[in-house]
């Protein structure tokens, strides 16, 4: 039963909440400031607090530094919520504008209270409002309203409130929860900019100008009708905006997560309002949860109202909030559990067999998604370049090897994931969307789709080939730049787009062919496979001793996907066969990976240098005489693609750097996508030119100064003869043209003929 409390009493509770020291302010996370610190050991010595409702009145308030014992430290010099108040409002209107208060602190200081916050929010918190106004004293109030032209405007926000009160499906809501607090979890879809509201209008009248105050309904602007002067009668009256009271007002809309609909279900739409210091804290693409009150709003037909009303949320606070620098947040004892396992020497196979456990094999494509979910290291230049961290991925190999089954779950794993396929893809679906808005305001508004909304996290597409070659160009700059620049319908633009994107193809044949390039068999162009850090071919290649196990994995699979006879009796070991989950529980493996997101490794020398004498190695390796006719099988990119692997590699293990194991590891995932994949020869794999045609491509000046540069011995020139017959070979050049380009490099000084028939470099 609701029990509402007085408004004069709730008044009073706040009142006192505020002024108790033993309740303390908290962060934007929900953890209390920090306790004082010593000033003679310079901030060494950390004095402890007695817990909330165990403070000894007998026991001294000051006490002694443990660290130094020199000086005596005042315990009760410690943050309050009237210091904090305090403090939000001389800075105001810049920075905060909230004073956070958790569910805990106010249940422990009063149930009554904390009863209220729940099935009358609204009221509830106004109150606390109007209490904070009495912590602000008189100067700072009238610095910021000479200053700013408006009044001091804090909210009160409420944190960590328990989700089994309050949570409800955006589908689930009915007309019981219309006035009832909620918690509602989502994906922004869009968002609208932040607009005023007025919120309170003041009216002169036209005969004796006389000012009444008239609070504004939410939706409409509304007059008053008469005078309220008791002398006066006029009805007419001038809106005095600028005498008005405004608050910032924006208006998102909220889905729920496609992730978690069953089959065939469509997602529903929320209309979410934000108002005062809760407007622009989210953007399209964060997942939040928001705690607010439902409420119905009219439906009209032309001018007829109609008895059918929509629904929104209004907003009090975002309880929840998962974007691009924050996530999941462990608890105390999560985060010895990670640290735990971080330690453990077989935590890279044990992560790696916690992806996707009920696939068979797989194991470098799966070692190689790790990695892409812990990311490298985005970096900033002083020149303002960007070099991107996230890892780009993509498999292609033959139908029916569970590719599709690998990116969803790669998208449950990631603390953000959004899955789309290709098939059903369209360019405006991939970026962003121009829409009109629905509520009749007639502005144009941007959609997020899916490398906006899985910024922060993995873009999982399946099928990326299907796609038409219009709607796959606009990857381009998201995979590279990670922006998203949009104009259309009169809106210019730039959003981001910080995702790893991991995508699957077929072939066009079913089938693949290694002895042919790889672009004619995917459709794809080289543009966009360049984008890809690594990529495997996964080849569907008989063989009995894989094709039995992998026939156990899949019945072992359906096996535990089975129900157990009503009254059959129960077999442990036959039980436990039916369990296929990895060494990691996935929400222990999201934190993990979550946590070591925020991690930013710095590189070692002794790692650098390895990495660079790789590189340098395989480059001079095919410059030696002896292997001409081979490809360069590394570049730049693949280079950066290293540095990036590596730094994936440190943030697994929870390293602060970047040493020569976690190098090795980057060094051995790249060879094998350099040799395996690419069976070592980088341009027949993207563009079909082998080395022969290489060298019929090349320019004939170039080939001619370098075929006569080997056959010069030092002391006589090469032959004419000899420079005829290696030209007309290795470039099908006619004598006659060869003439010419002789002709040509003799009088440019880069070619000297010695006597009658011979050559040498000038």
């Amino acid at each position: 039963m609701v029990n509402d409390i007085a408004l004069d009493e709730l008044m009073e509770l706040w009142r006192s909440f505020f002024q108790d020291s033993r309740n303390r302010p908290v962060d934007k996370f929900g953890k209390d400031f920090s306790a004082p610190k010593c000033s003679t050991c310079k901030g060494e010595g950390k004095i402890e607090i007695p817990e909330k409702g165990k403070l000894d009145e007998n026991e001294p308030s000051e006490k002694v530094c443990p660290n130094c014992k020199g000086e005596r430290v005042d315990s009760n010099n410690i943050p309050t919520y009237g210091d904090e108040i305090q403090k939000v409002a001389r800075e105001y209107p810049e920075g905060e504008r909230s004073i956070r208060v958790t569910w805990e602190s106010v249940s422990d200081f009063n149930a009554r209270l904390s009863s209220n916050l729940r099935w009358n929010l609204d009221e509830t918190l106004n109150a606390a409002k109007n209490i904070v106004q009495e912590f602000i004293d008189e100067e700072t109030k009238k610095r910021v309203r000479n200053e700013h032209r408006t009044k001091i405007g804090l909210d009160v926000v409420p944190m960590g409130i328990p989700g089994e009160l309050y949570d409800v499906e955006i589908s689930g809501l009915r007309k019981e929860h219309l006035y009832r607090t909620v918690r509602l979890k989502g994906l922004v879809r869009k968002a609208t900019p932040v607009r005023p509201r007025m919120e309170i209008g003041l009216f002169e009248c036209e005969w004796e100008r006389h000012r009444n105050s008239y609070i504004q309904d939410f939706f409409t602007f509304e007059k008053p009708i008469r005078c309220t002067a008791e002398t006066c009668k006029c009805t007419e009256f001038k809106l005095r905006d600028d005498l008005s009271q405004f608050i910032d007002s924006q208006k998102i809309e909220i889905q729920e997560y496609p992730e978690d609909l069953p089959p065939g279900a469509q997602p529903e739409r929320l209309t979410a309002y934000f108002e005062s210091s809760l407007a622009h804290k989210i953007q399209p693409g964060d997942r939040v949860a928001i705690v607010g009150i439902i409420k119905p709003k009219s439906q009209f037909q032309g001018r007829r109202q109609k008895s059918e009303f929509d629904i929104y949320l209004y907003a009090h606070s975002i309880d929840e909030k998962i974007g691009e620098n924050e996530s999941v947040i462990p608890t105390a004892s999560e985060l010895i559990e990670i640290k735990e396992l971080a330690i453990q020497e077989d935590i890279a196979e044990k992560i790696r067999d916690s992806i996707a456990p009920t696939i068979f094999g797989m194991n470098w494509e799966k070692r190689a998604l790790t990695l892409q979910q812990f990311g490298g290291v985005d970096k900033e230049l002083p020149d303002g370049t960007r070099i991107r961290g996230d890892i780009h991925m993509l498999m292609m190999g033959d139908p029916g090897l569970a590719k599709s089954q690998l990116l969803r779950s790669a998208a449950r794993i990631a603390p953000r994931g959004v899955m789309a396929a290709g098939k059903s893809t369209s360019a405006a679906g991939l970026t962003a969307a121009a829409v009109r808005d629905e509520f009749g305001e007639g502005r144009w508004t941007l959609e997020a789709g899916t490398l906006v909304l899985a910024s922060g996290g993995i873009a999982c597409i399946d099928e990326i080939d299907k796609m038409s070659e219009e709607d796959r160009s606009s990857m381009h700059e998201a995979m590279e730049q990670q922006t998203i620049s949009i104009a259309k319908a009169g809106i210019s633009a730039q959003l981001k787009s910080k995702c790893s994107v991991l995508a699957a193809a077929n072939p066009r044949r079913s089938r693949f062919d290694m002895s042919m390039p790889l672009p004619p068999q995917v459709n794809m162009p080289v543009s966009l496979l360049s984008r890809f850090d690594i990529f495997f071919i996964i080849e569907d290649k008989p063989d009995p001793e894989r094709d039995n196990m992998l026939a156990d994995k899949i019945i072992e699979s359906h096996r535990a996907g089975e129900e157990l006879v009503p009254g059959e009796a129960i077999n442990e070991d036959d039980l436990a066969t039916r369990t296929l989950s990895g060494p990691i529980d996935s929400r222990m493996l999201r934190l993990y990976i979550s946590y070591a997101k925020k991690l930013r490794p710095v590189m070692t020398a002794q790692a650098q240098t390895l990495i660079k004498e790789h590189y340098t190695d395989l480059r001079k390796r095919y410059h030696n005489t002896d292997d001409q006719d081979k490809t360069m099988p590394i570049t730049p990119r693949q280079l950066e693609s290293i540095i990036r692997l590596a730094e994936a590699h440190a943030k697994m293990y929870l390293s602060e750097t970047v040493d020569v194991p976690h190098a090795q590891g980057a060094i051995e995932l790249m060879d094998l996508f350099l040799n395996v994949t690419l069976r070592g020869d980088v341009d027949y794999a993207f563009f079909g030119v082998d080395s022969e045609q290489r060298k019929k491509d090349m320019d004939p000046t170039t080939l001619l100064v370098r075929i006569i540069k080997e056959g010069f011995n030092g002391q006589k020139g090469m032959d004419e003869q000899e420079v005829y017959d290696r030209m007309k070979n290795e470039g099908g050049h006619t004598k006659h043209d060869v003439e010419k380009y002789l002709s040509k490099l003799s009088e440019e000084g880069r070619l000297l003929k010695d006597g009658y028939d011979k050559w040498r470099p000038g």
